[in-house]
């Protein structure tokens, strides 16, 4: 009497879980990667929407410290930080401390400023002005009622007419590019 017994070999058994490991492997890792492209688009949206809100906040008049904002609101971006500054401009037109920022006065988020910090492994890693000139530190503001946009260069004390932001996801090394212009139109350019 003859069994007729079917089974793996060990050699098959191995080569089946070499293969199961080896795709598993590379969903993960792809995974990974699609992730942190998504934290990076994200972002970039994010920002977009933060500029946006601060336009609204000047065209809304809306108070900082029980009080209207001389110079509006606008944003703060600084290359050697990991996150941005939504603030409150109380210097009006024509004053020494006009489109600059005081984080002690104008950016405390108990009045309605806000900080918003950037997702691990993300950074601002470049601010670019009309004419290709690259800064360490811009500041954007809207001053009602238009409202009119000014593009601070902090480091020249100087404006200008369009700012590129660049944001760079370190795992990838892939970029996003957000675009506002002197018009305070914004875009995601990449």
């Amino acid at each position: 009497m003859r069994l007729n017994k079917s089974a793996f070999t060990l050699l098959e058994m191995i080569v089946s879980i070499s293969i199961i490991t080896l795709i598993t492997a590379l969903f993960i890792a792809n995974y990974r990667s699609a992730n942190k492209r998504t934290d990076l688009i994200m972002t970039a949206q994010n920002l977009v929407a933060d500029i946006h809100l601060a336009q609204n906040n000047t065209l809304g008049l809306v108070k900082y410290n029980n009080a209207v904002p001389g110079g509006g609101w606008g944003i703060a971006f600084d290359t050697e930080k990991n996150y941005y500054t939504m603030f409150a401009d109380a210097d009006a037109p024509g004053t020494s401390g006009y489109m600059g920022m005081d984080e002690a006065t104008e950016a405390n988020p108990n009045y309605g400023a806000r900080i918003t910090y950037l997702p691990e492994g993300i950074e601002i890693s470049g601010l670019t002005t009309a004419g290709g000139i690259e800064n360490s530190a811009v500041n954007v503001t809207f001053l009602p009622p238009d409202p009119r946009t000014n593009i601070y260069r902090v480091a020249a004390v100087a404006t200008s007419s369009s700012l590129e932001i660049r944001l760079r996801e370190e795992r990838n090394n892939s970029f996003k590019t957000v675009r506002v212009n002197f018009l305070g139109l914004v875009e995601v350019l990449d």
